[in-house]
């Protein structure tokens, strides 16, 4: 999953295609702590919520905000998976 950020990162995944794949990994790891699971949770609703918003103006990419907001949203959800995995 930390390479699958990566790559969001990088722009070579799509929101689209992390965030499904993100909710797999919540559901998988259902013994995480309520702390856990709210920062989770906290981060990928950022991800959600700017996809939806610019599917729905029709925008082919993020504006600025949406960019930064999604950035430090996988930037903890990294830092979230890395706790976990180590």
């Amino acid at each position: 999953m930390l390479s699958k950020l990566s790559e969001c990162e990088n722009g070579q995944l799509a929101l689209d295609c992390l965030i499904p794949e993100l909710e797999e990994l919540f559901n998988a790891v259902n013994l995480a702590d309520e702390d856990w699971q709210e920062g989770f949770w906290s981060s990928w609703g950022d991800l959600e919520i700017n996809y939806a918003f610019a599917l729905d103006m029709g925008w082919k990419s993020l504006d600025e905000a949406g960019e930064q907001i999604v950035s430090q949203a996988v930037a903890d959800l990294k830092s979230l998976i890395g706790a976990k995995l180590s």
